[in-house]
């Protein structure tokens, strides 16, 4: 399928934000000594899956791949699912406020990216579908 150039730019701000997003996150996890060794794997697990969905989704994006649609699905699904369950279980734990609202920010940031890059998506297989018939 043939991205729009809209699609495009929004899923690779997607992947972008992403990256941002989580390259930063197992320094801090593998620095917090209140953390057993077992914990940080466990807090590396969803940083290994975000970093590879945005590398392969950017990578074909920009390479204009025919799996680029794919690629950027699985990683919008992946950001909108996580993000989804993840803020709320911020909230209700015992953090301080400046933590869950810096929290929910990149998680609403990232969830609302994620919907552009679906939308663009379905816009654009609806296109291709009409083109096709």
């Amino acid at each position: 399928m043939q991205l729009s150039d809209r699609t495009r730019a929004v899923g690779l701000a997607l992947c972008a934000w992403t990256l941002i997003t989580w390259v930063t996150r197992v320094p801090l996890a593998w620095r917090d000594d209140e953390l057993e060794t077992a914990e940080k794997v466990l807090a590396t697990v969803p940083v290994v899956l975000f970093v590879a969905l945005a590398a392969v989704a950017g990578a074909t994006t920009i390479a204009r791949r025919t799996v680029a649609g794919g690629a950027l699905m699985a990683l919008a699904g992946w950001s909108a699912a996580y993000w989804a369950v993840r803020v709320p279980m911020i909230a209700v734990n015992d953090h301080p406020a400046a933590f869950i609202v810096v929290h929910a920010v990149l998680g609403g940031v990232a969830v609302g990216l994620a919907g552009l890059t679906l939308r663009g998506l379905l816009a654009d297989r609806s296109r291709a579908g009409v083109a096709a018939g």
